[in-house]
This record gives structure tokens, sequence and C-alpha cells, in this order.
């Protein structure tokens, strides 16, 4: 049992990573908000060697003419629906003399406002950016965070039209990233701002050929995805087990009850993995599928009798619509066509 929940966290783990890596197509993925921000005054980074920001120097003119837009643009344009209630990701981490800090937690700044890319102009995108910037920071770093986002924009556009084809092997895409990254940032800046993106993305590609290796034993196989996890930094690691804890609990949720375990075990198990607060909150969202199911079962059977009962197909059709409309609700009339394969 243990072996076996292990194996499946194993293979889980890898294939959310490899799904993760999906970005390596199309761009560049929403990054998790830092735990630590910058209001502009000296911060220092959680990074050993920490290493100051790239120069100020001015984007390509093309890319300066595609963007430029009136300071007071931010103001005057409301925030866009992506961005209404959201707190924004990412910081402006400050060294202590002054100079922009590089990582990956500016870049998930520009990221959240990126994300509304296609509800408005790109030149109001950026002049948000620019807004948000100089709010968490000033004087030379807010220079060098704004050149850095230019730099930014500049790559994202050249990845978008340099990339191999999404159906090419992964590892020939992140190839593909990692040069036009480092054409963009050089090396040093291109692996403080991806690295840890590229591990991840060299990781999950590692565990799909090895997922994907017939000729390996189940046990082999296992041992052969922990080596390739263990290379990740730590923090990676807790971040790819967090994501796929569910599935775990659900994994052996699902072979408690394949081995006849009762309702009492499998909440003590529940509560020995999660903590009783999470345990009631499972056990309540046990109970409310098992209701749905009762009243999907009920139509369902409902729905048989007319099939055999009326022959004519429009009557027939006419007695199943009523059936569905006094059963359920609008939103879950949607759901139920769905599960049944009902035409709409």
């Amino acid at each position: 049992m243990e072996r076996r929940g292990k194996r499946r966290l194993a293979a889980a783990m890898a294939l959310a990573a490899l799904i993760g890596a999906g970005w390596l197509a199309a761009g560049e993925r929403q990054r998790p908000a830092p735990a630590a921000r910058s209001s502009g005054a000296a911060a220092s980074s959680r990074r050993k060697g920490v290493v100051p920001a790239l120069s100020v120097s001015p984007a390509p003119a093309r890319v300066q003419r595609a963007l430029a837009v009136s300071p007071a643009a931010p103001e005057a344009a409301p925030a866009p629906p992506s961005l209404r209630g959201a707190d924004v990701d990412g910081a402006v981490i400050v060294d202590p003399r002054g100079d922009l800090v590089i990582g990956p937690e500016i870049l998930a700044l520009f990221d959240h406002f990126l994300s509304a890319t296609g509800e408005e102009p790109a030149a109001v995108i950026r002049a948000r950016i620019v807004a948000a910037i100089r709010e968490r920071a000033e004087g030379r770093a807010a220079d060098q965070a704004i050149a850095l986002l230019d730099r930014y924009l500049g790559y994202r556009e050249a990845a978008s039209a340099e990339l191999v084809a999404p159906e090419a092997d992964p590892a020939a895409r992140l190839a593909a990233l990692r040069e036009i990254r480092r054409a963009h940032f050089g090396e040093a800046a291109a692996a403080r701002l991806f690295g840890d993106e590229e591990r991840e993305g060299e990781a999950a590609i590692a565990q799909a050929r090895i997922l994907a290796d017939a000729t390996l034993s189940p046990d082999e196989r296992d041992a052969r995805i922990a080596e390739v996890e263990a290379t990740l930094p730590e923090d990676i690691r807790e971040a790819r087990e967090a994501a796929v804890r569910p599935l775990v609990q659900q994994a052996e949720e699902q072979a408690l009850r394949e081995a006849g375990a009762s309702d009492e075990a499998l909440h003590a198990h529940r509560v020995a993995t999660v903590g009783a607060e999470a345990a009631d909150r499972l056990a309540a969202l046990d109970r409310q599928r098992a209701a749905w199911q009762q009243r999907v079962d009920a139509f369902a059977g409902a729905r048989a009798s007319i099939e055999a009962t009326v022959a004519d197909p429009e009557a027939r059709r006419e007695a199943e619509e009523a059936l569905l409309a006094g059963a359920f609700t609008p939103e879950e009339r949607l759901r139920v066509r769905a599960i049944l394969g009902l035409p709409p």
C-alpha cells in the first residue's frame, strides 16, 4: 500500500510537472507570488550571491515605438476584468546599494499585468507595469526595472515568433527557449530569472522519459523518478509536492476503499494525513457527492423508463426535457447533459 502510494505520487508529480512545462511552447506561465516583497526600501534577496541588475540601456527603437504611451494611461483606463480585485503578484527587490536584484520575483510582477494581454493595448499594460514599479522602487533601481521590463517584452515577442513547433520534442522546445533567453539577458541574468523554471522543465522531461521506459520495473522507475526529483531545489520540491498532494490523497483513499475500509477507517486516515478539520470538510464533500450521484442515478432510471415506454421520438424527447427541468437547476442541467451525453 505504501509503495503503491509512493509510486502514484511519483507518477503524479511527473505528470503535473510536464503539464506545467506546457509554457515551453506558448511563452511565459504565471509564477506564484513570492513570500517577500519590497516597498522600495532596501531589501535582501533569499538567493545567495545577489546579482546586480542589467544595465539601463534602452530597449530597441522598434519596441519603444510599439509601447509608447502617455504616463496617465493607467489612471485613465479602468482595470481589465482579469485584474479586478486580484492581488498584485511579484516584488521589486532592491539591494543595499540601491540596485535592482534580478530574480523571478520581478517577472511575477510583470506577468501579473501581462495576464491582461488581449484585454487592453500593450502600451497601456506597459504603463501599468511602470506605475507598479515606481510604487515599489525609485531612482536607479526603478530605471533598471523598467529597462528589464522592456527587455522582457522584447524577449516574449521573440519567443512567440521563434520557438519551435509545439509538436516538437519538449527537450528541443526547452533548448530553443534557453537560447532565446540567453540572447536577450545574458547567461548570468537568464539563470537568475529563469533557472528554477528550466530546472523544473528538465526534471519533467527526464521523468516523462522514465515513465515511458518499458524496460524498467515499477521499483526501478520509482527509484529513478525519485533521483530526478532530488536534484531540484528544496523550495521547488515542496511546491510540486503541495500541488499533487490532493491527487495522492485521492489515490490513497481509493486504495483504502478498494481494500474494503470502513467509513470510520477512511476518516481516521484523513485525520492522520490532513488533520481533523480538513477530514470533516472531506466527509461533507463525500456526502454532497453521494447525494448528487443519487439524483443523477434517479434521473437516469426515470429516463430509461421513458425510453422503454414512449415510442414517439418527439414525445419521448419532451418527456425527458420535462423530467430534466423538474429535477435540476439550469446550471445543474448542463452538468447532467455532459455526464450522460445528452444533446444540448
